[in-house]
């Protein structure tokens, strides 16, 4: 009988140089990017008008200068109720237009999936030229209300793939144990498939967020004398580098690093309840 021969795997040495060697690269990976972003907190806090190290001392006057500063404020307020109300909506329509796609079978449905991804292929300078005609038209130019129109339309594409990617693991059998349990089609949309797909409808709606609190070039098209952050801050750069944009920029970041972990926190009661036993994941 021929001997087996068992291949040997790298001995403990090796394997500790590989492991070793694959988180030094992590490391290393993670300090390229958010290098940057250490910088510019660490520019936020300078004295000097013009960045620079090692600095002349640490101060917190453009932060002063910042919530002094009307316009970038109301820029700010601008962003953070356009945004919200944008990733809100596009999350209702992604949930419907996702659970329509998954749940019936219907004439136009495949060019129905494709209308949802056409504003995402279309160049945003081309789409800024088409909303300013078309909010001209509507008198609704320079408004928010058109602001929020535009951002509805960019960012329900990502938040209906992050649902569809949810709803795509739920199994046809809740719903229809639900409707053999006596419940009609609203209750099983309510009480099965909405707690089902509530973790991709959050993942969708910090995505949207993501991108109308970013969204520039439509933005600068359609905003008018209601300037979100993004432009306003452009506004800033074309003018001078102006310091109190890192202290703004800094803020934003915090910001963001709360909303991130608040949906962490907001959906660790759901990852936890279906981790134990005898329970549906539902998260």
């Amino acid at each position: 009988m021929p001997a087996v021969v068992i291949p040997r795997g790298p001995v403990d040495g090796e394997r500790f140089a590989l492991v070793a060697a694959g988180r030094a690269y992590l490391a290393l990976g993670f300090v390229f990017l958010m290098l940057p972003i250490v910088t510019l907190i660490v520019f936020s806090f300078q004295r000097n008008q013009y960045a620079s190290l090692p600095g002349q001392g640490w101060s917190l006057r453009w932060y002063v200068k910042l919530f002094q500063d009307d316009a970038l404020l109301a820029a700010l307020k601008n962003s953070l109720i356009v945004s919200p109300v944008a990733a809100t909506a596009a999350s209702v329509i992604g949930f419907f237009a996702a659970y329509a796609t998954h749940r019936f079978v219907f004439p136009g449905r495949a060019a129905l999936s494709i209308l949802l991804v056409v504003p995402v292929l279309i160049p945003p300078l081309i789409l800024g030229i088409a909303f300013l005609g078309l909010l001209s038209r509507l008198s609704l130019q320079g408004q928010l209300l058109g602001v929020i129109l535009t951002h509805v339309v960019l960012v329900t594409a990502p938040a209906t793939a992050i649902i569809q990617l949810r709803l795509a693991q739920m199994p046809p059998s809740l719903e229809e144990a639900a409707w053999n349990l006596g419940a009609s089609e609203w209750q099983a949309l309510v009480r099965v498939v909405v707690p089902f797909a509530a973790a991709g409808i959050a993942g969708g709606w910090l995505l949207a967020f993501t991108f109308s609190f970013d969204e520039f070039v439509i933005s600068w098209f359609v905003s008018g004398f209601d300037p979100t952050l993004p432009v306003a801050i452009y506004s800033y750069l074309v003018g001078s580098a102006d310091p109190s944009l890192n202290a703004i920029a800094t803020l934003v970041f915090v910001l963001s690093s709360l909303v991130l972990l608040g949906a962490e926190l907001l959906l660790m009661p759901f990852i936890v309840r279906a981790r134990r036993p005898g329970r549906a994941a539902v998260a």
